[in-house]
């Protein structure tokens, strides 16, 4: 029986590792939403570009989408790796 809950702990520890961690709009802002939304309040405030704002709220949704908030830069050949 040690055996099985041994595994079942295992199991239990691959599996949080493999859920991902909120990026880090999420954790400041709780959406890519909520922080779109702050932004495009100041770009109608005039505290921000109404030509740039747009195509960075898009690049960080794509950037959110697909999960390279997690991407970590490895030494060596310069490539990147996702986490």
């Amino acid at each position: 029986m040690a055996g099985v809950r041994g595994m079942l702990q295992r199991v239990a520890k691959l599996e949080a590792a493999r859920t991902s961690k909120p990026s880090p709009i999420e954790a400041i802002y709780g959406s890519v939403d909520a922080f779109a939304a702050e932004c495009m309040a100041g770009v109608e405030a005039g505290k921000l570009c109404p030509v740039d704002m747009p195509v960075v709220i898009e690049c960080l949704r794509r950037w959110h989408r697909d999960g390279d908030y997690g991407v970590r830069h490895t030494v060596g050949n310069g490539v990147w790796n996702r986490a």
